[in-house]
């Protein structure tokens, strides 16, 4: 025995035997432990989105003055299915960037999760922890509104092709906020909107930046508290009528159930209160004036006057600056807050120059465009838009309208 065992031991035969064992446990290993970090890695993804989601939701309850760290947490429960562990969610953040920032929440959580393999070598599971400050921050300026809070606030339907040159958006809480349809075009940056965006992909150019399921923009003329003027209570006229074959000049004044322009119109510096009925421009007219504003109003909402712009009517119009009047600068349009249940109609002809602000607080707007059609600079706030045809929209404005405040607020991850 004592020989055979020597003989065993001088025997190298079995060493690759044992070098492939011992080679073969360490690859098993490494694999195994590359699995589980994979593992790890995923997790970490899936709380990190989840976390996202949660310090979002934090500071979009900054602006609703509610609970901020429940509707956190909550939010990170409904997107992580694990256990988790809140480290902290506060407002503001304790660190970074934005330390010290109250309109910024910072969400860290941690989760910890074990393995089939590697608790074979570890006592206890690795923590896996994610952190995410979310903030509201500025989202763009916009030259169209819809201060609707309910149903569609923005469209562009059929064959419209609009070129704002600048934002728009939609208040509205639901899922078409802006419903842009049929082979409809709308060139705008940003489109933003409280509830949804309805849109395919050859309705919008493709760099678009969208902001859906965000902040309402502020009205941005509501702390001006316009009201339609009671002076002059008489009536300057009584359904006027400029025929085709007429020029004339007008001067500021109350007109009464509406005023129809056919022929070439010179509108002097002022405000032009139009009691009830419609401003009509009609096809082939042409009405000029600088420091204008045109007030639609009425004694009741069923009676509060509407606007209707024909095809190939040529106008162009400016509205006041504040040197003209303190009142109403910037205001081109402007329909009384007692609102009206009829649609407003813009149809755009050759030669439409706006340049101001149309601003219709509770009322619809349907904005028809036609070749050639070009406004330097529209702002445009009604409760509902409506884009059809080719319509150009620049927001090329003077200063005493750029500095009225049409940006949005959107709620972003910042860290």
């Amino acid at each position: 025995m004592l020989q055979t065992l020597k003989k065993l031991a001088r025997d190298t035969k079995a060493n690759v035997l044992l070098v492939t064992a011992i080679g073969t446990s360490s690859l098993v290993g490494a694999a195994g432990i590359g699995v589980d970090t994979v593992q790890w890695y995923l997790w970490k993804r899936q709380l990190q989105q989840a976390v996202d989601s949660g310090a979002m939701a934090g500071a979009l309850s900054i602006y609703q003055s509610a609970d901020v760290t429940a509707n956190a947490t909550n939010e990170i429960g409904r997107n992580f299915a694990d256990t988790f562990t809140v480290v902290r969610i506060v407002n503001p953040p304790q660190i970074g960037d934005f330390a010290g920032d109250t309109g910024a929440v910072e969400a860290v959580v941690t989760t910890q999760r074990s393995l089939p393999f590697s608790s074979l070598f570890l006592d206890q599971a690795p923590i896996i922890e994610a952190r995410s400050v979310a903030a509201t921050i500025g989202g763009g300026d916009h030259c169209v509104i819809s201060l609707a809070d309910d149903g569609t606030g923005i469209t562009a339907q059929g064959n419209a092709s609009v070129n704002l040159g600048c934002g728009a958006a939609a208040n509205s809480r639901s899922s078409d906020a802006i419903t842009l349809g049929g082979s409809s075009y709308l060139t705008s940056n940003p489109i933003s909107s409280v509830g949804g965006i309805s849109y395919g992909s050859n309705n919008i150019p493709s760099d678009t930046s969208l902001f859906p399921y965000g902040i309402p923009v502020t009205d941005p003329l509501a702390s001006r508290n316009l009201t339609a003027p009671i002076s002059p209570t008489g009536c300057t006229a009584n359904n006027l009528n400029i025929r085709p074959n007429q020029t004339v000049t007008l001067n500021p004044g109350r007109y009464c159930n509406g005023m129809a322009l056919k022929g070439r119109v010179t509108m002097n510096p002022g405000v032009y209160i139009i009691d009830r009925g419609t401003f009509s421009v009609n096809s082939q007219a042409r009405v000029t004036g600088d420091g204008v504003t045109i007030i639609l109003t009425g004694t009741t909402s069923s009676n509060v006057a509407t606007m209707s712009i024909n095809g190939g009517a040529e106008l162009d119009l400016s509205a006041p600056t504040p040197a003209q009047d303190a009142t109403w600068h910037g205001i081109l349009f402007y329909q009384d807050q007692i609102g009206s249940d009829q649609e407003t109609t813009i149809n755009g002809g050759s030669d439409l120059i706006f340049n101001g602000i149309v601003y219709f607080p509770n009322g619809d707007v349907r904005f028809n465009g036609n070749a050639g059609q070009h406004a330097d600079c529209l702002l445009l706030v009604a409760q509902r838009v409506n884009f059809s045809g080719t319509s150009s929209l620049d927001n090329n404005c003077d200063s005493h309208i750029d500095s009225v405040d049409t940006s949005s607020r959107i709620i972003r991850v910042v860290e």
